[in-house]
């Protein structure tokens, strides 16, 4: 089995996870669990993506570090946001 292969398979599996977390509860919201699981399926898929892909295997490691720091500060932004926005959305009634 090829390295592109298993990588597909590994996206696949990556994908059926953010499937299942990303089912809302009774409330019809994630919570901070469900969504911190979809981002960080989605923070591994892109950094297959980019690793398998599109080559950043072949480039120098600086190069490979600079996009994993940024995928990373990505998600934690947008998982703060999101974790964020009821007490926003309180204070500001």
């Amino acid at each position: 089995m090829t390295v592109l292969t298993r990588t597909w398979g590994l996206l696949m599996a990556l994908a059926a996870v953010s499937l299942l977390a990303g089912r809302p509860g009774d409330a019809g919201t994630l919570g901070p669990l469900g969504s911190g699981l979809v981002l960080m399926a989605a923070n591994f898929k892109a950094d297959r993506i980019l690793t398998h892909f599109l080559g950043l295997r072949s480039a120098g490691s600086g190069w490979r570090m600079l996009f994993r720091v940024m995928l990373t500060l990505l998600g934690m932004a947008i998982f703060a946001i999101h974790a964020l926005t009821p007490i926003i959305a309180a204070a500001s009634r």
